[in-house]
């Protein structure tokens, strides 16, 4: 067919009356920097790249999901509007170069709105709309001694986004100039109009700039309205497995979308019950809501769990997903999210979000379980006991460094372990997991070297100390309302106090290497905190009930509460807490555990 060439201006006016963008298009992604980058190499008469479109068959509407360019874009909002369509209304789709459309809108007819840093999404006052403008009196020539260290790619003409309500005021030599303005006019005699009335009739501009600003304002009017600036190749087939094909060549080769966008585009077309693109984006949007990770929620994140929940191999790669597994996705796609935002919720409830999760990939492995657990059952449950081993397997997990290497081969272990042992166990199956990661070389139990590791996390190592901390308690601290704590005061180690205490000159330096480190931790609630700080480290310890030790694995002799005393005090912790941290499989250990908490508090009480 060839291609064909046209105006902006032209190509403009079919938005959203012809020209739409199918499902199958990534979001928009371009910076205001990109932006300005494009209008500069229009006005400098550079070519932009070609444009791809495909005439959609007659009769055929119905077989896509079809959607509006955005005219007024919000950063971080991912949704175009759907297309409201007439029946029999002719519609092309635009395969290659949504981006540099919706760019040439925002700059030429609509907004670019940004969220000001540390201010609340929610806020009124959080966002500002910015409007593209251009310095008409700006000079485009750059002198030749100046452009020696120049980057080839920096821009030429002037060009600036101004918030909506507080346009750009002229400073001496500047003349800005509403870029959107230029396609009021039509033809040249408009343009004499606009020419004699933004420059010619100004005064404040010496005769030079008014000669520059008349150039650059012709030159604008030039590049929208007269200039061949967009060429196109139009597509007729009927074939959507053609028109597919061509989609993810023309946006593979030198584009940064990634295969998972690749691949959500032979989703969305192959889908029919759910508009794969929507579902997607409003479960990312969900799941980043309860969970707010350090590292952003994905496309590739939720394709991944979604093969994994299907127990069907979990790579990002195209012949995972052949016609069969797809139909699988969409009929599971329910559960999919079902299991995801429960498993999500779940998470938060343990304190596991935020910078204390430590990674999203726990969210697949704890949506799995929940899955199996819940096989052939509508609504989805777990027992609280079976949560707090959920909750001490992750933070172990994290501890121990086993989701980093050989992720796939971990996964698959894990899916396997869990898959078999659900049919003989009633609670989460920790230790068939950890023997499934002993086979292949990555042991999550707590040994010698591992022990080592907790003792000596600093209490200032927030928030691992706090969560390393939490194993050897029922429930996550701040569920408990405890506040972790060094079971020494720091005033304690001063040399001061340890002089008074009857610490040695060559003892001091041992106890002081304890200060701060997790091996002296404890967490206390706000009653257990009064007595704390109004006592002495013996005296405190002569407070406590022995199951209040017990629970706190503290040693319970109290001999060994003296701070000269204090290295053979974290010996005898150390050995509790190996006995603790060994047990932390068992799910009686859970249940012993909170009922130790409460007859702690009884006993205290």
């Amino acid at each position: 067919m060839g291609y064909r060439v046209t105006t902006i201006a032209e190509t403009l006016n079919r938005i959203n009356r012809e020209l739409f963008i199918p499902a199958i298009q990534r979001p928009y992604v371009w910076s205001p920097e990109q932006i300005t980058g494009l209008f500069d190499s229009l006005m400098r008469g550079y070519p932009i790249g070609a444009l791809m479109f495909w005439d959609l068959p007659q009769g055929s509407q119905e077989d896509w999901e079809i959607y509006n360019f955005i005219y007024n874009f919000r950063h971080e909002s991912t949704h175009n509007d759907r297309a409201t369509l007439t029946e029999g209304q002719p519609v092309t789709l635009v395969l290659d170069g949504q981006q540099r459309l919706t760019s040439l809108i925002i700059g030429l007819k609509g907004s670019y709105t940004i969220k000001q840093k540390h201010k609340r999404k929610k806020s009124d006052d959080a966002w500002n709309e910015k409007i593209l403008f251009i310095d008409l009196a700006a000079s485009p020539v750059k002198d030749e001694a100046d452009d020696e260290d120049a980057s080839p790619v920096a821009e030429h003409y002037r060009l600036a986004f101004f918030d909506h309500d507080q346009r750009p005021q002229n400073s001496a030599g500047e003349l800005w100039f509403e870029v959107g303005l230029v396609l009021a006019a039509e033809d040249e005699t408009e343009l004499e109009h606009m020419l004699h009335n933004w420059v010619d009739a100004n005064v404040v501009l010496d005769e030079s700039r008014r000669a520059v600003a008349r150039a650059n304002l012709t030159r604008l009017w030039m590049a929208i309205w007269r200039d061949d600036a967009l060429s196109y190749f139009t597509e007729h087939s009927a074939s959507y497995d053609r028109v597919l094909d061509i989609f993810i060549r023309a946006n593979s080769g030198g584009s940064p979308l990634s295969r998972s966008d690749l691949l959500m585009s032979v989703i969305t077309l192959r889908w029919e019950q759910f508009n794969a693109r929507d579902e997607t984006e409003r479960l990312i949007e969900d799941l980043t809501e309860l969970l707010s990770p350090k590292r952003a929620l994905n496309r590739e994140f939720v394709l991944r769990t979604a093969l994994f929940l299907n127990d069907l191999d979990f790579s990002i790669k195209v012949q995972n997903f052949v016609p069969n597994n797809i139909r699988l996705l969409e009929q599971s796609w329910e559960r999919v999210k079902a299991v995801l935002l429960f498993s999500a919720r779940l998470l938060r409830s343990l304190g596991l979000c935020g910078d204390r999760l430590s990674g999203t990939n726990v969210l697949m492995l704890v949506a799995y379980y929940i899955h199996r657990r819940n096989l052939g059952c509508i609504e989805l449950k777990i027992a609280p006991e079976d949560s707090q081993l959920i909750r001490r397997w992750i933070i172990v997990l994290g501890f121990q460094g086993l989701l980093g290497l050989q992720t796939n081969n971990t996964f698959k272990t894990y899916r396997n372990a869990v898959r078999r042992a659900v049919k003989q166990e009633n609670s989460f199956p920790w230790e068939a997991v950890a023997e499934a990661f002993r086979g292949i070389g990555r042991p999550m139990d707590f040994n010698r070297e591992s022990l080592a590791r907790w003792c000596n996390t600093s209490l200032d190592n927030q928030p691992q100390a706090e969560l390393l901390l939490s194993l050897i308690y029922a429930d996550d601290l701040p569920n408990l309302q405890r506040r972790a704590m060094p079971a020494v005061q720091n005033r304690f180690f001063l040399p001061e106090e340890m002089r008074r205490a009857g610490v040695s000159e060559a003892l001091a330096p041992v106890i002081q290497g304890f200060a701060g480190r997790l091996i002296l931790s404890v967490a206390l609630d706000s009653r257990e905190q009064e007595d704390y700080f109004a006592l002495s480290f013996e005296q405190w310890a002569q407070t406590l009930s022995p199951a209040t030790m017990d629970m706190h694995c503290l040693p319970e002799d109290l001999d060994l509460y003296r701070m000269d005393r204090l290295p053979d005090w974290v010996s005898e912790r150390r050995r509790l807490l190996e006995k603790k941290l060994a047990g932390l499989a068992s799910a009686n250990r859970v249940r012993s555990s909170g009922a130790e908490a409460l007859a702690s508090t009884q006993s205290d009480t």
